[in-house]
This record gives structure tokens, C-alpha cells and sequence, in this order.
């Protein structure tokens, strides 16, 4: 078989390993001569009103549309204003023409934005600690995201993005961005890439390596603009863009197997007690599958989505245990997912047609 990825890739993973060559081991001489070199040299706490546009190429000069707790109408950010968030953001454009986003920051006030965003792609890492809440176009991002993961996303139009913050929420997050042509003029514009980036919006989740998410924990205090500083990030920047390009290539690969095969590892999990304990992210990484080909998948074989599917199994193996094991409603209700019996009593009519409590009927 064909490589997906060609020798544009080649070329990008050899500069990529020249940069990490060259940070392992300026670490290794601050190691020997015990430096002191500080994460947090050169931060700032912001003292002005913070906007994150979450544009690399605009975010400097296009001003937004701020909402405050207490203003009834659209405020245009002014410099003189109070302060919105305490904390650290950087914005740094790579000699790779990719962009590093890091945000760092706690809100003071209840405040959000509503902004258009250029045409881009962009990869961004959430840490556990941030409770923002996004919307791009019609599709949220909710504040509560899979642990060491990434949300991969690109527009080919301008979208619009709404952010919401309560006071308090701390705002962590890391963001690779470039625009869409970047590919091509890396010779990276493959075929694969191609029916990726045609839609006009997408989003999914990507299960990141441990040793990437071990990384992206120590970018967000690596602030201060020294050389090898930079270095180290633009290092992480293109270790990022590599192994997503690599999970891509792998998982065409997967996909080009013989459909039956495919088929049948995705069969036999789903009706497997194993699936039964495992998140949708967990189902992905276990298939190989993006968020989306499992849902085209559960569409074309299960006729509903997969959660659809782990609903019902759960509700079949609660009735089971209602009327041969001999167990309560309160335990059918856990055996199904459910904490509330309320709520177990209603998914359960609506799956049979009677209550719990009249699950004998169905024998």
C-alpha cells in the first residue's frame, strides 16, 4: 500500500527531530549546571481587558464584541477599562508558520464575547481546570471535556464564536492554529487531507499520547520569550501537528481494511460486556475510529447512535434483573446507569411500555 502521508511529512518530522535533538540538550546542560531557569519569567498579569479570540492572525488587531455582567449592551474593548482576567496569555507565531496559543488566566467578573473567526484549523487542549464554555458556529464545546484529549477543528469560512465565563473559572488551554493553506505549502495536501479539510466545519476529539499531554502540562508555564523557550515550544508545536498527522494516516489505514473485518471488531465490542463500562472516547481509541466514522458506523449497523445502543443493552440486562435475579428497582436502576430510580422508571416505560414494578408482564 501506498504511504498516505508523503515526502513532505518526511521533511517535516526531520526538522521536528532536529529541534528536539537541540532542546534535549540545552535541558540536559541546565540539568548539569543546575539552572534556575524560571517558567514564569517574563509573565505578566494582565492589567488590561483580556479577549481571546482564538484567531492567530487577527487577534491583535480585530477588536471584539464584549458582554459584561453588568453593561445592557455590546461594549468595544477599551485598554482603560478594568480588568477581566488575572493570569498569563501568549500569542507567538513559529518559523513553521504554525501559530502557539496559551491561555492561563482566572476571571474576575462574569464575561464572554461574541466574535467571526478567519478560516483556519486548529487543535486545542483543555485542562482539567478549565470551565469555559464555547460555541463555533451551531456546535458547543461543553465545559466538561475528555480527560488528555484534544478538540480538533477547522473552518473553511468564517464561523462565528461565542465564549462564556463565570467569575472565578479559570480559563487553561493551549492552542496550535495555522491556516488552511499551510498543508499545501508543506506538501502535506494529500488526498487524505483533502476529503478531511473539504467539509465546511468539523470537529472531534483525539485521544492524545501520554508523553504529548505530559508535555502540554509544562507548556503552559513555559512563558518567558528566551530562545531556547521558544524553541521547546515551537518542539512541542510541530510534535503536536506530527502525531495527529500519524493518527490520521493510521486510521486510514484502518479504514481501507476489508469493510467485514472492520465490521466484526465493531460487532463484537459493541455486544461485548466490556463496552459497557467504556466512554465513547475510550470506544474510539479501542477501534481506531474518529468520533465521527464511530457514529457512521452505529448509523449504518445499529440503525441509531451508540449511545442509543448502550442505552438499550443496559435497560435489556436491567429487565433481566428485575424479573429472573430477583433484584429491587433501586438496584435494576444502577445495573441500567441510572442514579434516580425517577429516572430509571421513566426510560424503562419508554423502552417496554410498563413500570419496573410491572416488569413480571414481560415474561
Amino acid at each position: 500500500m501506498a504511504p498516505i502521508i508523503h515526502e513532505g511529512f518526511a521533511n517535516f518530522l526531520c526538522r521536528l527531530f532536529k529541534l528536539l535533538c537541540k532542546t534535549l540538550i540545552y535541558f540536559q546542560l541546565s540539568a548539569l549546571c543546575k539552572s534556575s531557569l524560571s517558567f514564569l519569567e517574563g509573565a505578566e498579569v494582565m492589567n488590561q481587558k483580556y479577549v481571546d479570540s482564538h484567531n492567530a492572525y487577527s487577534a491583535t488587531t480585530k477588536p471584539l464584541n464584549l458582554f459584561l455582567k453588568n453593561a445592557p449592551k455590546k461594549t468595544t474593548i477599551e485598554p482603560n477599562l478594568p480588568s477581566l482576567m488575572e493570569g498569563n496569555f501568549m500569542l507567538e507565531k513559529q518559523p513553521s508558520g504554525m501559530a502557539f496559543h496559551m491561555i492561563n488566566a482566572r476571571a474576575l467578573e462574569d464575561f464572554g464575547f461574541n466574535d467571526q473567526i478567519a478560516p483556519n484549523f486548529k487543535i486545542a487542549i483543555f485542562f482539567d481546570e478549565d470551565r469555559s464554555q464555547f460555541k463555533f458556529g451551531e456546535h458547543e464545546i461543553p465545559s466538561k471535556r475528555p480527560n488528555k484529549s484534544a478538540t480538533v477543528m477547522h473552518f473553511n469560512e468564517a464561523t462565528s464564536c461565542a465564549m462564556r465565563v463565570k467569575t472565578g473559572a479559570q480559563r487553561s488551554a493551549l492552542y496550535l492554529s495555522t491556516d488552511l493553506d499551510w498543508f499545501e505549502r508543506n506538501q502535506l495536501d494529500t488526498n487524505l487531507m483533502k476529503r478531511r479539510l473539504s467539509q465546511p466545519v468539523s470537529f472531534e476529539n483525539w485521544t492524545l499520547p501520554d508523553n504529548l499531554w505530559l508535555q502540554a502540562k509544562q507548556m503552559i508555564h513555559l512563558q518567558d520569550q528566551s530562545y531556547i523557550s521558544k524553541m521547546a515550544r515551537e518542539g512541542f508545536t510541530l510534535s503536536l501537528m506530527s502525531s495527529w498527522l500519524q493518527f490520521v494516516g493510521q486510521e486510514e489505514q484502518n479504514i481501507t481494511k476489508p469493510e467485514s473485518r472492520r465490521v466484526a471488531q465493531f460487532k463484537e465490542l459493541l455486544n461485548s460486556n466490556e463496552v459497557l463500562g467504556m466512554s465513547l472516547n475510550a470506544i474510539c481509541h479501542h477501534l481506531g475510529m474518529s468520533s465521527a466514522t464511530l457514529q457512521r458506523y452505529a448509523n449504518e449497523h445499529l440503525k441509531m447512535s451508540v449511545s442509543q445502543y448502550l442505552r438499550k443493552r443496559k435497560l435489556h440486562l436491567a429487565k433481566t434483573a428485575l424479573t429472573t435475579n430477583g433484584l429491587s428497582i433501586m438496584e435494576a436502576a444502577l445495573v441500567a446507569g441510572y442514579n434516580h430510580p425517577s429516572n430509571f422508571t421513566t426510560a424503562f416505560k419508554r423502552e417496554f411500555g410498563v413500570c419496573p414494578a410491572d416488569a413480571y408482564r414481560l415474561l
